[in-house]
């Protein structure tokens, strides 16, 4: 069901969910197969596009300014009062509106009796406010499993009666919620056809280290905290005063927490953050503050005998120490309160706004399903068959470059040899779940339209059974929940590449209609980039069968990091929104960004190059004075066409390890000499440096 941060360990995502002009809600009435259709729909792409470009500036001196230029004016984030603008949040709402359709439609038809329930689950949070005086006593009597929360008990809350760990790990048990220290099975890395149990830090409700420990992002500490605060008082009954002092103390145990998580500007890779050890030896790591064997005994609901991975070991050694000097009733209150934050909904006074808060609380839990009844109802066969003819190219095209003397001389036969093999192994699937047994999934649940809290009760009593009954199972294919709904994806356990369902609607990115170089420029160089992945800092740690293992020579390894140390500091002398930009070890993105557009590009001019010139009539767009390669490169700039409310433009430099949508474009782009030619830059010019940076 919903998902846990360890399983993120090894999935690289093409963006985070950071507009383009889509198709209005009645999307579906375009798809006619005429001439008119059709030459309407390639004039309004060419308007798209022109609409977007400031054509005074200079390619050659910011082509990211040349391509999206108007954007930020038609799509300005303040204005539309969201986060962030951009093509992928416009694919997420198209794939939105269509839920919302599904989700409020009476049931019908396409309607299995799984999605029946997941049905329900929206109507319940719909009518969360006829829970009205019951929801508080709701919330008390989970609590009451467990024990009690001081801030409600006062002094009559005895100290001596708490045991932490105990609490957790029962918490982990009953409902998979893990309080503190985290614990769940997932696939072994070095053997992914079995499973395993992962120890290590609790999911982190602002996520990343930065966002607690970095002066800049101060403003989201002070706002989550008030929310703390505002879930005492409505959830809980809790007095104002008595509420802003709890939750000071329940933020500053958390920030405490984080100081232990990983700093991902470090570049560590798995090998550098994963330990695999008996119960036994993590146990005397950490006695008598930490009782692992209790906490997996408890929280697995029997012995483990089975080696299990240590996750990060510096958030244990630092838990260690806060542990000691944290007051016991702080350590309860917060226990509790992230147990019941996970029943926690406020309803919103605007019914199409608490609709979207819904389907986004429906997404969280059950966003295989949704993608699954996607595609039931909107599987468009075009679609379907442009990726996988994309797939088949761009797959093709990079088993020449391996297979050259030449262009990656850098490595080694013998590894290129290995990498070839990898290549060839790696697969695409649109992440449909056409395959998955929903019946036998939802065998347990009962969900009604009634009550929200026990739908998420439910939920979370079958997500933790599922979990633990995992640990005696075959491996299953990965899940990252709606992760996996919105963009593509690299699951390097799997060496498979999942393309989101979302990516099937037709006209935003893909049309048949569309000149072969937007969608090279566009589609593939997503493709592109996940392909790339799997040879970047942490896919080249993966083999060809999806286990983590090195498989490259030492010279070859010793290039490739000579080389990424390129990109660090081409990527670290950028400024953005007058913040200087962190030079991080860690290029994935920036290697998959300048990889994945080379691959495409060269795939497009391999495909121009090999038609009869009466069959490139359709490679230009109406009214626009651009080559088809020009056209190419536009249509990739368009990609990361974006802008950010300026709230959260600190928080995206601080959290985000992708580069700001601006620097992904014309970082690339200024490394790649077709791209100069295309646009006739000189040699020196801002898009055209003298020092490029290439692995791939």
């Amino acid at each position: 069901m919903a998902n846990n941060a360890m399983q993120l360990l090894y999935i690289c995502i093409t963006l985070s969910a950071f507009a383009w002009a889509a198709p209005s809600a009645n999307e579906d009435d375009l798809n006619q197969d005429t001439p008119y259709m059709k030459e309407l729909l390639r004039q309004a792409k060419a308007a798209e596009i022109e609409s977007f470009m400031d054509q005074k500036a200079d390619p050659c001196g910011d082509f990211y300014t040349f391509s999206c230029g108007n954007y930020e004016r038609i799509n300005s984030a303040m204005s539309m009062q969201v986060v962030t603008t951009g093509v992928f949040e416009t694919l997420t709402n198209g794939l939105n509106r269509k839920i919302l359709k599904m989700l409020n439609t009476a049931h019908d038809t396409h309607d299995s009796p799984e999605d029946i329930q997941v049905k329900h689950f929206y109507e319940s949070c719909l009518r969360i406010r006829e829970l009205n005086s019951t929801y508080n006593q709701k919330l008390r009597s989970l609590i009451a499993e467990f024990g009690t929360m001081p801030v409600l008990k006062g002094s009559s809350w005895k100290e001596e009666d708490f045991d932490w760990l105990g609490t957790t790990a029962r918490m982990a048990h009953r409902y998979g919620i893990t309080p503190v220290i985290g614990m769940e099975v997932n696939k072994d890395l070095a053997s992914n056809q079995r499973n395993r149990i992962y120890l290590g830090q609790q999911d982190f409700p602002l996520e990343a280290r930065s966002m607690y420990v970095d002066n800049a992002t101060a403003i989201y500490r002070q706002k989550y905290r008030f929310n703390i605060q505002r879930t005492l008082q409505r959830s809980l009954g809790v007095k104002m005063e008595l509420a802003k002092k709890t939750a000071r103390e329940l933020m500053d145990f958390e920030v405490d927490l984080a100081h232990g998580l990983v700093d991902e500007s470090e570049g560590l890779d798995l090998s550098e953050m994963t330990e695999l050890l008996t119960v036994g030896e993590v146990h005397r790591r950490y006695f008598p503050t930490l009782d692992i064997n209790r906490l997996i005994s408890i929280s697995m609901g029997e012995t483990i005998t089975d080696q299990i991975y240590e996750y990060n070991k510096r958030y244990q050694e630092n838990l260690v120490e806060v542990i000691k000097r944290t007051p016991k009733r702080t350590i309860a209150n917060y226990i509790f309160f992230r147990l019941i934050w996970e029943f926690v909904e406020t309803p919103s006074d605007k019914p199409e706004k608490q609709k979207q808060a819904c389907v986004d609380l429906t997404k969280k839990f059950f966003a295989k399903n949704l993608d699954n009844m996607f595609y039931r109802r909107y599987n468009n066969e075009k679609s379907s068959r442009e990726i996988d003819n994309m797939w088949r190219q761009l797959k093709a095209t990079f088993n020449e470059t391996l297979r050259s003397s030449s262009a990656l001389d850098w490595i080694e036969p013998a590894t290129r040899k290995l990498a070839i093999d990898k290549l060839e192994a790696m697969t695409l699937e649109v992440n449909n779940y056409a395959e998955d047994n929903f019946t036998e999934e939802f065998a347990d649940l009962n969900l009604q339209s009634s009550d929200y809290v026990e739908n998420v009760r439910q939920t979370s009593l079958l997500g933790a059974k599922q979990m633990r009954e995992m640990l005696h199972q075959p491996a299953k294919p990965f899940e990252a929940g709606s992760q996996l709904s919105y963009t593509p994806a690299n699951i390097l356990i799997e060496n498979t590449i999942k393309v989101p369902v979302a990516l099937l609607q037709p006209f935003y990115i893909w049309s048949d209609v569309y000149p072969n170089a937007v969608m090279f420029g566009t589609l593939a160089s997503l493709i592109g980039h996940e392909l790339i992945h799997g040879f970047d800092d942490s896919g080249r740690k993966f083999d060809a069968k999806g286990n983590s293992n090195d498989w490259w020579d030492e010279r070859s390894s010793g290039n490739f990091l000579e080389r990424r140390e390129c990109f660090t500091k081409q990527y670290g002398r950028y400024v953005y929104d007058g913040i200087q930009l962190k030079e991080s070890t860690s290029q994935s993105e920036n290697i998959a960004d300048n990889g994945g557009m080379r691959l495409a590009y060269t795939a497009y001019r391999k495909w121009f190059d090999s038609q009869m010139p009466g069959n490139l009539a359709k490679e230009t767009l109406p009214n626009m004075p651009y080559s088809a390669k020009q056209l190419f490169f536009i249509s990739f700039a368009q990609i990361w066409c974006n802008d950010a409310h300026p709230s959260v433009k600190a928080l995206q430099v601080s959290t985000d390890q992708h580069m700001p949508g601006k620097f992904r474009v014309i970082g690339s782009l200024s490394n790649f000499d077709e791209f100069s030619k295309e646009f006739n830059c000189k040699a020196g010019s801002a898009m055209n440096p003298s020092e490029k940076c290439l692995l791939y």
